[in-house]
């Protein structure tokens, strides 16, 4: 059973009192982990460009001044994207991170896949759907990894926290292009309006406009699930009995590939919790209560505590209410089965 430490707070009370995320991680234990001259990567997500639900910047000030005085190597980690867009490219992706305000941590920022994502690190993991895992190649220097995850709803994994900023996030454009791989949208002609918003927002240019209807070239087609997001007429589908368990499985199994690599801890931040994922370009809005934060050693202990207090929060599954089709609880099972960390845990509130 793994322990999963809880601080019950709101975004604007954080923001008033950062200290309050140091203070978790010296209580749950993980400040212990840091030592002296370790590279240490704080892995989190910059936000897409309109994004303003991302973690914000100011909540992090005084544990990066406390991995400073304890003389670590910290930097802020990420990787590239799989789909167009201003975090495609590590230029682009960096110019975004400071728009963001995350220029005032004062640390380096590191894009671990390279300029363009192809630069990568494999690791034998000799699973169900995957031998050879392709991460992003930084990580094969890190000597701990700091996973600060943001909890939102997503399109493809019903939710998306620790396991997601493990298993995509950490990914080299070809880990990521694996995991989505046979994911592929498709257009019900007789609900689609021809309005040509997926069109527009297609990363890889995949759909094509008839006077009717849109449709998708399946050879171009990412698997990102862009136009599912965007389309008003829920014309957009993917046959989810066969496929949400499918990209579930496969991101377990990246994000397993991480920990065998490098040693975890994981926060995550159950504030400002909106429908889809930080990655949609657009400002949303939280649709559910703020919760707090939670830290732990184990990424699908703390995944499942923060799922079951949003649950308790809500009187009801709001993740699988906003996405029906998409029974998450089958990844956080597939997680437990691979060793990847344990569906038991004690909530212990601080």
């Amino acid at each position: 059973m793994a322990n999963v430490f809880f601080k019950k707070i709101d975004y604007e009370t954080l923001l008033k009192n950062p200290d309050e995320v140091l203070k978790g991680i010296e209580v749950s234990g993980i400040a212990d982990d840091f030592k002296k001259d370790q590279f240490t990567a704080l892995k989190l997500h910059f936000g897409e460009k309109g994004n303003k639900s991302f973690i914000h910047p100011n909540f992090l000030l005084p544990l990066v001044k406390f991995l400073k005085k304890r003389q670590t190597r910290p930097f802020l980690f990420e990787t590239n994207t799989l789909y167009h867009g201003q975090r495609a490219n590590t230029i682009s992706h960096m110019n975004l991170a400071y728009n963001h305000g995350f220029g005032k941590l004062n640390l380096p920022i590191i894009i671990g896949d390279g300029i363009k994502g192809n630069d990568y690190t494999e690791v034998q993991i000799d699973k169900k759907h995957f031998s050879t895992c392709y991460l992003a190649q930084t990580l094969k220097d890190v000597d701990y990894l700091l996973v600060l995850s943001h909890l939102t709803g997503h399109m493809l994994t019903g939710f998306g926290a620790a396991i997601k900023n493990l298993g995509m996030g950490c990914a080299s454009r070809r880990g990521k292009l694996a995991q989505h791989c046979q994911v592929t949208p498709f257009i019900h002609d007789k609900r689609c309006t021809a309005c040509g918003l997926c069109k527009d927002n297609c990363p890889a240019m995949a759909i094509k406009k008839r006077e009717s209807a849109c449709f998708i070239v399946k050879d171009k087609c990412l698997g990102c699930a862009q136009c599912i997001s965007v389309c008003p007429s829920g014309a957009v589908d993917i046959i989810w009995s066969e496929e949400y368990g499918l990209i579930g499985e496969k991101l377990v199994e990246y994000a397993y590939a991480v920990t065998r690599k490098v040693k975890c801890a994981y926060v995550n931040f159950c504030l400002y919790i909106t429908k889809e994922c930080d990655c949609m370009n657009k400002e949303e809005k939280g649709f559910i209560k703020d919760i707090g934060v939670l830290f732990s050693r184990d990424p699908v202990a703390i995944d499942k505590a923060s799922m079951d207090l949003a649950q308790k929060e809500e009187n009801k599954d709001v993740f699988l209410e906003i996405h029906p089709k998409i029974e998450y609880s089958h990844h956080l099972q597939y997680a437990q089965e691979i060793g990847l960390g344990s569906l038991e845990y004690k909530l212990i509130e601080i």
